[in-house]
């Protein structure tokens, strides 16, 4: 592969528009493509300018110059065609949800491997340098011992709020939990957690209590019909930090 990264994109929604955005600042990436079940839809030449539009995802993962995809379907065709990429030899990066479920994304991860191509989860906020700042300062220990990570994300919209902002949340958690611990990232060994489901089963509003084998607590809220005050606070024994809309 050149030092470009010559990337498709499949699913070219509003996300996959600022993610194309994203690439134009980028000196080592390039967009080429993109792959929609509607080529000729009104705005798409425009929101994507002097970029070859495929008809459908399949003629995209066919392109020859396509060397990584960038999948911004909706969450419930994630696994399936990040898994077609990998079987085509592109590398992946994939809105998140990674997947419906554990299966999904391991079966995701394997086909990757079996590949020998690259499988991510599309998490911004984790390269943001924000997040890096965070990290820094939980490092040098300058709170002192964590102990308490309370988050919130919610906002008046649709979708199911778990997989759609709680992602962040339990991904925060996880994060602030292992380094504080000395490491990445890390699991939490109990958990328990409430929702409440509306008129269409979709979970509107959900919380969780997590606990890590470190003695770390989380409390987490999400929502997709109320708005929330989108803060991460993490406590230590010695002072804390506050991250408004991280």
């Amino acid at each position: 592969m050149s030092s470009v990264v010559r990337w498709g994109i499949l699913g070219p929604g509003t996300i996959a528009r600022a993610f194309a955005a994203g690439l134009e600042q980028a000196p080592n990436a390039r967009l080429l493509a993109i792959g929609s079940r509607d080529p000729e839809r009104a705005g798409l030449a425009e929101a994507f300018p002097g970029v070859r539009r495929h008809d459908g995802y399949a003629a995209l993962l066919a392109d020859p110059e396509i060397d990584a995809v960038y999948i911004a379907t909706p969450h419930p065709q994630h696994a399936e065609w990040a898994i077609k990429a990998a079987e085509a030899g592109k590398h992946v990066l994939c809105e998140k949800p990674i997947g419906l479920t554990t299966f999904e994304a391991d079966a995701m991860f394997y086909a990757a491997r079996k590949a020998g191509t690259f499988m991510g989860e599309a998490f911004m906020y984790r390269l943001h340098p924000q997040t890096q700042r965070l990290i820094e300062l939980l490092r040098s220990g300058r709170i002192g011992t964590v102990r308490l990570v309370k988050a919130s994300f919610g906002f008046a919209s649709a979708g199911g709020s778990v997989l759609d902002v709680g992602g962040y949340v339990a991904s925060l958690a996880r994060l602030v939990a292992g380094v504080a611990s000395g490491g990445t990232v890390a699991e939490p060994d109990r958990v328990a957690a409430l929702a409440h489901l509306g008129e269409t089963g979709v979970d509107e509003i959900a919380s969780a209590i997590l606990h890590f084998p470190a003695g770390l607590v989380a409390e987490l809220s999400c929502s997709i019909v109320q708005q929330q005050d989108n803060v991460a606070r993490i406590y230590g024994s010695e002072g804390r930090i506050e991250v408004e809309s991280p």
